[in-house]
C-alpha cells in the first residue's frame, strides 16, 4: 500500500515547506539564535551606514525562552501515575518505565514545544536494552490523514532524516509510519530497501501493530496547526524596537554645529579651545553660530513597547503583570517583572487536559504494543508483563494561580481557624511534594512542640 502512495506523500511533505520553514525559525530563536533574525529585520529598514552602526547595538533580548518556560509548568511538580486494575508487576513495570524513559523531563520538553509549535511528537523506543523517550520538534516530522471518520487523526507519521553518502554528500530521507507498514524513501521518490535493510526490516513491516508515536495537537479542528505568525513577530520586534532606542540614544549624544557667515579657519575642535571671530564690515549679514541638539522621545517609545508585549501576552490566554509606568531607570525591571509575574493559570489548567489524554495514549501504546514487541525481539531484558486489562492514570498538580508563598499561607491558615480544612490538607496544600510520611512527621513535630510551649512555666512577676 505505501509503495503506491509515495508520490502522493512526497506531494504532501512539499505542501509543508512554508510551515516547517517557519518552525525550523522558532526551533533556531528558542535555542538562542535570535540575533541573525534581528540583523535581517534592522537591514531591511535602515540605509547600509546606519546599519552598520545599529547593530552594534542590538539588545537580544530573547522573549520567547522566558515566555515558553512560563507556559510549560504542569510538569514542574510531577505528576502522580498508578496502575488501575494492576497488579504489583504492574506497578513495578510502571516504575521501570518511568525512571528509565526519565519520563517527566521529556514530558515537559514535549509540553515546551506544543507551545512553541502547537504540535509535536512522542517516540518511545530502545537504547541498549533500555526503554527510552523523546520528543520531536515541530521541523523534523509531519503527519498525514486518509481517515474520512476523523481527519484529525493521522494514519500515516512522517519523520525526515540525513543520509551521509560515500562521496561525503548529504542525501535527504523520509520515514513512513503506518499502523501496518514502515517505508523509507528518498527526494527522488525512490523507496530505499538498502537502509531498510541496514536497519532490519527490509519488508516493510510495522510489528508493533501501531504507529510508535504519539501525536500532540493543540488544534481541534486541523490536523497540522496552522503558524502563529504573532510569536515569532513579536519575539524580533521587541528587540528591534529596543535596538531603536539605542540607536537613537547614541546620536542624540552627538551634537552637530553650524556657522553662518563665519571664517572657519583655525577653528579647532578640543576641550578649553577659545574661538574668537570678527565679522565682515564690507557684508550687511550677521554672523552666526549655532548647535543641532538631536532629541529622541523616548519614554512614549518604552510606553509602546510596554503596550504592545502586554496586549500580546493576553491575545495568548497571559495576564501580564503589573508594573506601573516604565520610565527610562525602571525599563529593564519593569519587562522583566511583567514577563516574571503574568499568570499563566488558566492556559496551563488547559494544558492538563490535553495531557492526560496524551499520557492515556503514551502508556496504552506502550502496554499494548511496544513493551510486547521489544520483549518478543529481545530489545529489552525484562521478564515482567503488563497485565491486559491494566490501564495507567495520570494526575496532574492543581494549577494554581501565581502567588506568593506569604500569600498562600494566610490564606491556608485563615482556613484552618475558620475550620474550613484541617492542618494536614493545607500542609499538603501549600507543600504538594511532600509524602504522606512526611506529612505525618510534621505534623508529630508540630504537636510536639505545641506541648512543650504548654508545659513551659511561666516567668515569675517581680
Amino acid at each position: 500500500m505505501l509503495e503506491k502512495q509515495v508520490e502522493e506523500l512526497y506531494q504532501h511533505v512539499q505542501s509543508q515547506g512554508p510551515l516547517l520553514a517557519h518552525n525550523e525559525d522558532l526551533f533556531c530563536i528558542y535555542e538562542g539564535e535570535l540575533l541573525s533574525f534581528i540583523e535581517a529585520e534592522l537591514k531591511n529598514q535602515l540605509s547600509l551606514q546606519s546599519y552598520e552602526i545599529a547593530k552594534s547595538r542590538i539588545p537580544p533580548i530573547n522573549l520567547l525562552t522566558k515566555l515558553i518556560d512560563k507556559l510549560s509548568k504542569i510538569y514542574q511538580q510531577d505528576p502522580m501515575r498508578y496502575a488501575l486494575h494492576g497488579t504489583d508487576a504492574d506497578k513495578e513495570l510502571l516504575y521501570w518505565y518511568e525512571h528509565s524513559m526519565d519520563m517527566n523531563v521529556v514530558m515537559n520538553s514535549s509540553n515546551e514545544f506544543f507551545n512553541l509549535f502547537k504540535n509535536n511528537l512522542i517516540q518511545p523506543y530502545v537504547y541498549k536494552g533500555m526503554p527510552r523517550l523523546r520528543s520531536l520538534s515541530s521541523n523534523m516530522f509531519t503527519v498525514y490523514s486518509e481517515s474520512e471518520v476523523d481527519p484529525t487523526e493521522p494514519t500515516h507519521v512522517i519523520t525526515f532524516h540525513e543520509n551521509k553518502r560515500k562521496d561525503g554528500s548529504i542525501e535527504k530521507l523520509y520515514y513512513v509510519y503506518t499502523d501496518d507498514e514502515f517505508m523509507i524513501f528518498d527526494t527522488d521518490q525512490k523507496i530505499r530497501r538498502d537502509i531498510m535493510s541496514m536497519i532490519g526490516n527490509p519488508d516493510g513491516v510495522n510489528v508493533a501493530g501501531k504507529i510508535p508515536f504519539v501525536y500532540v495537537n493543540r488544534s481541534k479542528n486541523l490536523l497540522i496547526p496552522k503558524i502563529d505568525t504573532d510569536v515569532k513577530k513579536m519575539v524580533i520586534l521587541a528587540p528591534v524596537l529596543l535596538s531603536d532606542i539605542n540607536f537613537s540614544v547614541m546620536m542624540q549624544a552627538f551634537s552637530i554645529m553650524y556657522g553662518i557667515d563665519i571664517d572657519d579657519q583655525g577653528i579647532k575642535m578640543a576641550p578649553n579651545a577659545f574661538w574668537s571671530f570678527k565679522s565682515d564690515p564690507s557684508t550687511e549679514t550677521t554672523p552666526s553660530l549655532g548647535v543641532l541638539k538631536p532629541q529622541v522621545d523616548i519614554q512614549p517609545t518604552m510606553e509602546l513597547i510596554q503596550a504592545e508585549i502586554g496586549l500580546w501576552l493576553q491575545t495568548k490566554g497571559i495576564k501580564p503583570g503589573a508594573v506601573g509606568t516604565l520610565t527610562s531607570e525602571n525599563f529593564a525591571s519593569g519587562i522583566s517583572k511583567m514577563i516574571d509575574e503574568m499568570d499563566t493559570s488558566e492556559e496551563r489548567q488547559k494544558q492538563v487536559g490535553i495531557y492526560k489524554s496524551v499520557e492515556s495514549k503514551i502508556w496504552n501504546l506502550i502496554t499494548n504494543h511496544m513493551h510486547p514487541t521489544w520483549k518478543a525481539q529481545g530489545a529489552i531484558d525484562q521478564p515482567l508483563e503488563f497485565h491486559p486489562d491494566v490501564k495507567i492514570v495520570t494526575d496532574f498538580s492543581e494549577q494554581l494561580p501565581m502567588l506568593n508563598r506569604g500569600d498562600i499561607v494566610r490564606d491556608l491558615q485563615s482556613e484552618v481557624m475558620a475550620g474550613f480544612t484541617s492542618k494536614r490538607r493545607a500542609i499538603k496544600k501549600l507543600n504538594p511534594r511532600m509524602s504522606e510520611d512526611q506529612i505525618d512527621e510534621l505534623l508529630a513535630e508540630m504537636q510536639e512542640e505545641q506541648i512543650n510551649e504548654e508545659s513551659e512555666p511561666e516567668p515569675m512577676e517581680k
